[in-house]
């Protein structure tokens, strides 16, 4: 029987070389902050953000179709190694992400309409995420016994943590309009290339 293929999870993961990650990253945040904010200073937000959603999509996108062939291995492995729950959930995150992303865009171009806001397909989109957050924190020590650290408690707290938080907000319904009109001159629009409000309710 050939041998199984030996992956490696992710490169984020196996780069031996660290300075090679941090460098790509500083690169890829200082290029898209630079390119964001010249081109915000003469754009409408409501715009940019529209571009944003477009390009992020665009790029979760390159990544399913990239992970997709070792992730269906890993799925579909009888016997999966720890490294297996590392690539499933990769992808689904990143399907979670896609999802989300195509929904705002969509509500966006819709022009914001109340029922979408609160349309059934958004739980299940979210879930997806949450699964690849429970398939990430399920095996521990995947890749040279450190990554992701060992924390048997970590996902319990979080999912207990989670359901008093729900038990508040519906019990409470806190109204936090107020403090969310207030930080609008800090968060709203940096340039005053226009008000998100001008193109309907409060998007995505």
């Amino acid at each position: 029987m050939p041998e199984r293929k030996k992956w490696l999870p992710v490169s984020i993961y196996n780069d031996e070389r660290p300075e090679h990650i941090r460098g790509a990253i500083y690169l890829a945040v200082i290029g898209l902050f630079a390119v964001y904010q010249v081109v915000n200073a003469f754009v409408a937000n409501a715009d940019m953000i529209l571009a944003v959603r477009i390009i992020a999509c665009a790029i979760y996108a390159a990544v399913l179709y990239v992970y997709a062939p070792d992730a269906w291995t890993a799925a579909s492995n009888r016997d999966p190694e720890r490294g297996d729950f590392l690539i499933v959930g990769i992808w689904l995150s990143f399907a979670g992400h896609l999802g989300q992303g195509l929904y705002a865009i969509a509500y966006r171009l819709a022009e914001a309409p109340a029922w979408l806001l609160n349309a059934e397909v958004i739980a299940p989109i979210t879930i997806v995420s949450a699964i690849a957050g429970v398939l990430h924190v399920s095996a521990p020590g995947a890749f040279k016994g450190t990554v992701p650290r060992r924390n048997r408690y970590a996902l319990a707290l979080a999912l207990a943590l989670g359901v008093l938080a729900l038990g508040v907000l519906l019990t409470t319904r806190p109204d936090i309009k107020p403090i969310i009109d207030r930080a609008r001159p800090y968060i709203g629009d940096f340039f005053r290339t226009g008000d998100v409000e001008t193109h309907g309710p409060p998007p995505a």
